[in-house]
């Protein structure tokens, strides 16, 4: 063949695929959070997507869906084309959370989603409004146990909820609960006063805490934060460490090729891998931890089967 025309037809074919890429660089990557802006999944979302957006050369965006326990986040992937264009950022509490809470699962999220890979656990603190006179989580226990059901606490995912009933199963409390859609909110009632108690992030509550406005009473990390190193752990503070923790990881809509799923996840280890992304989320104390889709996949039926467990133990199903 002539050497024109060979380059001329080899041109024609690599047309349609390079026409496809410069397509698909112009569309932006959608990344739905089941939380709203400022809470620490959204937090992490942004750094992922800002890092993710420069590796791609390509917009990504961030779109909050809060409500409904991440369900709304959820519907809006479950309706997506599985073409890579739109993924979820949740944690536990969209993914497990709410199909362990329910008599019924909602959904299943191994086969209505596409689970693509872990990202990390997010910690928890217990904090209290800086009006009550507890210094120590035993105070607060012996307080709360002579006092059935005066306290109040809030939650602002069911991660928050499981956690304070681990809490309250093992020291004998009963305290009032007093539910958000999202953690903001009910730090700014903690800080407000119109709320005693909470398990909620450092992200939402580490600037309260410098500022004294919010007191840290011991955090569910097996060791003490390096912000807050006068914070006891737990086993400090005389329990033994929670089952189950917050964690967070990426999904897609169900249907996406393997080798798509592969793929995006090698892309978002790559971003985790980046030293600066693992600094900017350490300033979280969001853990990284990441995994491809396999595993990823059977981590989320271990702990659907953990998360139905610890609901049952401490009574917290609806009927």
């Amino acid at each position: 063949m002539n050497p024109r025309r060979r380059h001329i037809l080899g041109a024609m074919l690599a047309a349609p695929i390079l026409a496809g890429r410069a397509r698909a660089a112009d569309r932006p990557l959608r990344i739905v959070v089941p939380f709203q802006s400022g809470s620490a999944t959204d937090t992490a979302a942004r750094i992922i997507g800002e890092n993710l957006s420069r590796s791609l050369s390509r917009a990504v965006l961030i779109d909050n869906k809060p409500g409904a326990e991440g369900y709304i986040a959820v519907k809006e992937v479950m309706k997506a084309d599985p073409s890579g264009d739109v993924l979820l950022f949740s944690t536990n509490t969209a993914i497990t959370g709410i199909n362990t809470f329910n008599a019924k699962p909602i959904y299943d999220p191994l086969t209505e989603l596409s689970p693509i890979g872990r990202v990390g656990e997010f910690p928890f603190l217990l904090v209290v409004n800086t009006g009550l006179p507890f210094m120590t989580a035993r105070a607060f226990v012996e307080y709360a146990r002579a006092n059935p059901k005066k306290l109040t606490y809030a939650s602002g995912s069911s991660s928050s909820i499981v956690a304070m009933a681990q809490l309250m199963g093992m020291a004998g409390l009963e305290l009032h609960h007093i539910p958000y859609n999202s953690e903001p909110p009910a730090v700014v009632d903690l800080v407000g006063g119109r709320i005693d108690v909470m398990f909620a992030t450092p992200t939402t509550t580490m600037g309260f805490i410098k500022e004294g406005k919010v007191r840290a009473l011991m955090t569910t990390t097996r060791t003490r934060l390096e912000q807050f190193p006068d914070v006891p752990t737990m086993t400090d503070s005389g329990y033994t460490n929670m089952p189950l923790v917050p964690w967070g990881g990426f999904f897609g809509p169900s249907g996406m090729r393997p080798e798509l799923r592969r793929k995006l996840s090698a892309e978002i280890n790559a971003v985790l891998a980046q030293p600066d992304v693992a600094r900017a989320l350490a300033v979280h104390h969001i853990s990284i931890s990441t995994s491809g889709p396999d595993e990823f996949s059977a981590y989320v039926k271990e702990q659907l089967a953990l998360s139905l467990q610890v609901v049952k133990e401490h009574g917290l199903g609806r009927n």
